[in-house]
């Protein structure tokens, strides 16, 4: 395969995200929203197929021979170990959407040689657009277009943002020495570290490889990862679904909550 452009596919990949986001305003107009439920997996409504419809449409022609792994599409034909993949949550936050909390968004990565390459969130509610560009040693992290500052590595924590679930049902935040918020979707999360909002975001339970990839893939641009309980960076791939908990920010962050935490490294 040629070698790819990207920095003409993160035009085009920026641009898909947003007209996803601008599908789901639209649905937010509609005076009913209809809503089914994939069983075991809670609810999906017709703005997650109206943003997934939008992704193909958009995504599939920039890179040819491209392979789609999306939560709410069926995968077709296998995954092969090294073929561009997009990796596609079309809206992350579905519960906190049909809540109405603005707490969604929608999460694109591109793996190129079973690595990320590219990634873009976009957050309907707020019109934010975040993109990150990985290419060997160049690393691009921007926000509506502007670049963003790397996070500081220096491995202070002060405040860290966790899952509605974990904040509201397990009340993770009285075991975190820190202060500590809830929030909706993995999106939205990861969106808040590179804005500086939060320093680490901490998953109790596994995630899907589509939750994360796209924001971390900003993470990763802005210089920070996502840190597995054991204190390494994770390998995210498109051939791998499940992602294991992880703390996410800048890796000082992330080891200096685990190890509060009595994380074994």
């Amino acid at each position: 395969m040629a070698e790819l452009d990207l920095d003409a596919l993160r035009a085009g990949l920026e641009a898909a995200v947003l007209a996803a986001a601008d599908a789901i305003r639209e649905v937010l107009t509609q005076d009913r929203i209809l809503v089914g439920h994939k069983h075991g997996q809670g609810p999906v409504t017709e703005a997650d197929h109206a943003a997934d419809d939008v992704l193909h449409a958009r995504l599939m022609p920039l890179v040819g021979g491209a392979q789609w792994l999306s939560e709410e599409s069926r995968q077709i034909a296998p995954l092969l170990h090294g073929e561009p993949t997009w990796v596609v949550d079309p809206l992350d936050g579905t519960r906190e959407f049909l809540r109405g909390l603005p707490e969604f968004g929608v999460s694109v990565a591109l793996f190129v040689d079973d690595r990320l390459a590219l990634g873009a969130l976009a957050l309907p509610a707020q019109r934010e657009l975040f993109s990150g560009l990985l290419d060997g040693q160049r690393r691009e992290a921007r926000r509506n277009g502007k670049p963003i500052a790397a996070l500081p590595g220096g491995g202070e924590v002060r405040r860290v943002v966790v899952s509605r679930h974990d904040y509201e049902r397990r009340g993770l935040q009285h075991q975190i020495p820190y202060d500590v918020y809830p929030c909706g979707s993995a999106a939205v999360k990861l969106a808040h570290l590179v804005e500086g909002r939060a320093d680490v975001y901490f998953s109790s339970g596994p995630r899907s490889v589509w939750d994360v990839a796209g924001g971390a893939a900003v993470l990763r641009a802005a210089g920070g990862e996502l840190v597995g309980y054991g204190g390494d960076p994770l390998a995210l791939s498109p051939r791998r679904v499940r992602v294991p908990p992880y703390a996410a920010g800048a890796r000082a962050a992330c080891v200096t909550l685990l190890r509060k935490l009595g994380a074994a490294f």
